[in-house]
């Protein structure tokens, strides 16, 4: 190798070495810039009545919506559906879409169970 590569090679090097450390200053310098704001954020989100909060949410997110087809499936039974607490997947036959696996609440169910029995 001659002098010369070895000297821009040696100034390439250099180079990036100095783009490294000011990236690496930059992100440190964003990142205590923004360090307050975090801390802020998480004290926040840690006090009891946001995890309330929260906690709540995420109970109400766990709901699945009963979707029964309360009319056509069990017709004698109506307004025993607890709409928005499904707890088991039924079976129900589409035209278009086959054997569908479809959410049901426990009253539902039992509607349906028993109006099977009864066939």
């Amino acid at each position: 190798m001659t002098e010369g590569k070895k000297s821009e090679n040696s100034e390439l090097a250099d180079a990036l070495a100095e783009v490294g450390r000011r990236v690496g200053q930059a992100l440190t310098d964003a990142y205590d810039r923004m360090r307050p704001a975090f801390d802020a954020v998480s004290g926040v989100a840690n006090r009891p009545e946001v995890r309330a909060v929260f906690d709540q949410a995420e109970r109400i997110m766990r709901h699945r919506p009963c979707l029964c087809f309360c009319q056509k499936a069990h017709p004698a039974d109506r307004g025993i559906c607890e709409t928005f607490d499904a707890v088991i997947t039924g079976q129900h036959t589409s035209q278009i879409f086959g054997e569908v696996g479809v959410p049901l609440c426990a009253p539902c169910a039992a509607a349906r169970a028993a109006r099977e029995f009864v066939k």
